[in-house]
């Protein structure tokens, strides 16, 4: 859980995630898709982000 936070905290500086004022939502801006778990939204760029660089290394 620590972790999740700490990797949500970063995207979150680096413009890849957006917290949605007022709720405990998180909108990861590459996918449009809206978490309300930082684990869960850690465990899905984790994933998105492999798979996004398996499209480049198939390019």
């Amino acid at each position: 859980e620590t972790t999740a936070r700490q990797l949500v905290t970063e995207l979150i500086d680096n413009g890849v995630v957006t917290p949605v004022p007022g709720k405990r939502v998180f909108v990861h801006e590459p996918s449009g898709t809206a978490f309300d778990s930082s684990t869960q939204l850690a465990v899905f760029h984790q994933g998105w982000t492999a798979a996004h660089n398996a499209d480049k290394e198939g390019e």
